[in-house]
């Protein structure tokens, strides 16, 4: 009886080929259309146009094949550590019996493919130089033949030809008719650029297309369009799509323009665009024969001896006019300085007048002076008979000194109290004798000054505004003899009891003159 393990087929023995072949349809069949994600490593393109890699994550690694057949589409190129989606079936490689995924798309992971081959070639050819503007070379400035390598099915080939008639109708124009698009339009496009430059007398090519999407210009960002475009003979002026767009033709190009109709336009520069230019040169050469003529008058007129002169008299103008300035500047300062100082004599000259002995003897005081001519300024330098002279404000008086007193005498009387009670009667000053004196000293009839506190020279004025009473006979200005005055006189270090030849009486003290203002 026959179980179901022995109605199996796998069962009978099989050959190594026929076992593969079970597993690769299995494989196949099971697993015929699956996308896989994983980072590439180990790529490798060979020259059958193959390419050989292994997709890996931190786990597991897939061995991958994508054939010719679908790398053709694929616009960029396989690189380690690139991350891809891969869309395939998984197979069997019976010669090594080992199973891989057979890819037939490859889309990179957060960048577009197209994009990424933009990328890869642009990186590629800045390496070679193919990129660096040290290369580029002018476009002639009036082209006499014009090579145009674009579509004649397209508006961008009427737009060319409308400009450059426009602004030059001498140019002439060689029209290489190619595909633009499409499968095989970017060898059309490489081989029609190394066609034109053959051809004897051109001087410029222009590569143009008009706008579309990254697939429609696609076959402008070819390495093949690239490497014809830099090793052109003659200069390439690149007008592929819209002004946004941006090509490799463009970046290889000698020079890149917005639009076909721009490239157009930058070749044929016309007439007028030279009369121009030339214009703007005429101007610019007359200005400078203008600077040169000026320079030269300016120079021919330094060196005329007779605007030196006249150079030297504005000098001198400015020199007087300084000086004039400097002479009333410094009469100004004398002025001041003399009327500064006539302020300053004034107030001098006043307090010397206000300091004078005459003007001391105007006020009541008197000099008193020996026969010799000293002045008298202490009681202690005269004695009991001696003669003595007292100088007044008008005249003077002969003296005869009866008794001295060392002691202190006020020069003022205190000011007597109005509208006051009656007081007690103050008991007369009597000088005390000196120790060691005999003589007994006279009683004053002098009333006594009020209580002095500290100093005893201290006494009471009559006005705390009034300043103190200056001695006359500290002064000794006179030289001549005044006429004799019977007016009275004090001093102030001590007392002099003097008979005159007249025989007036003289008091010990004076009053003090005061004015209608200090008593009230």
């Amino acid at each position: 009886m026959q179980t179901a393990k022995d109605n199996n087929p796998l069962n009978a023995v099989m050959t190594v080929s026929q076992l593969t072949s079970h597993i690769k349809d299995v494989l196949e069949n099971v697993f015929s259309n699956v996308y896989v994600v994983g980072e590439i490593s180990n790529a490798k393109l060979y020259p059958s146009g193959h390419w050989y890699f292994s997709l890996k994550d931190k786990d597991a690694t897939l061995p991958c094949v994508c054939f010719k057949s679908s790398s053709a589409n694929i616009k960029f190129k396989l690189e380690d550590g690139l991350q891809v989606v891969a869309r395939g079936k998984i197979s069997l490689f019976a010669p090594k019996g080992a199973y891989q995924m057979i890819a037939s798309t490859l889309e990179p992971v957060g960048i577009g493919a197209w994009q990424l081959a933009f990328e890869q070639l642009k990186e590629a050819l800045e390496k070679e130089g193919l990129l660096d503007i040290s290369r580029k070379r002018p476009i002639p400035m009036l082209p006499r033949k014009v090579g145009v390598v674009t579509s004649t099915a397209g508006a961008a080939l009427r737009d060319i030809l409308s400009a450059l008639y426009r602004r030059n109708k001498n140019v002439n124009v060689v029209i290489a008719p190619t595909r633009v698009q499409g499968e095989g339009s970017a060898e059309e496009v490489a081989q029609a650029i190394l066609d034109v430059q053959k051809i004897p007398g051109i001087d410029v090519i222009i590569v143009a297309r008009g706008g579309g999407s990254i697939e429609d210009l696609w076959s402008f960002n070819t390495e093949v369009v690239a490497r014809a475009v830099a090793s052109c003979t003659v200069p390439v002026v690149s007008g592929v799509g819209h002004e946004t767009d941006t090509t490799i033709c463009d970046l290889v190009a000698d020079l890149r323009a917005p639009t076909p109709t721009a490239a157009a336009e930058l070749v044929a520069r016309g007439s007028k665009e030279l009369f121009d230019k030339f214009k703007n040169l005429e101007q610019l050469l007359i200005h400078r024969l203008e600077q040169k003529l000026q320079r030269a008058r300016r120079n021919l007129d330094r060196l005329n001896p007779y605007n030196a002169l006249l150079r030297y008299q504005d000098r001198l103008r400015r020199y007087s006019l300084k000086v004039e300035h400097l002479r009333h500047t410094i009469e100004r300062n004398v002025i001041h300085l003399l009327a500064k100082n006539e302020q300053r004599f004034r107030r001098n000259y006043e307090k010397l007048l206000a300091l004078a002995p005459l003007q001391i003897l105007n006020r009541g005081f008197a000099i008193l002076r020996k026969p010799d001519g000293s002045i008298v300024r202490n009681a202690s330098e005269v004695k009991s008979g001696d003669e003595l002279e007292a100088i007044l404000r008008s005249g003077s008086l002969k003296l005869t000194v009866q008794e001295t007193n060392l002691e202190y005498v006020p020069l003022f009387q205190e000011a007597p109290q109005e509208n006051s009670g009656p007081s007690n009667s103050a008991k007369p000053h009597v000088p005390h004798a000196r120790p060691g004196s005999t003589e007994t000293p006279a009683p004053s009839t002098v009333p006594p000054a009020e209580k002095r506190s500290g100093n005893r020279r201290n006494h009471a004025r009559p006005n705390s505004k009034e300043k103190p009473a200056i001695a006359a006979h500290q002064l000794n200005l006179f030289g001549s003899e005044p006429a004799v005055n019977s007016e009275i006189f004090d001093t102030t270090m001590g007392e002099v009891t003097t008979t005159s030849e007249q025989n007036i009486e003289t008091p010990t003290a004076l009053e003090p003159n005061y004015s209608n203002e200090d008593k009230s």
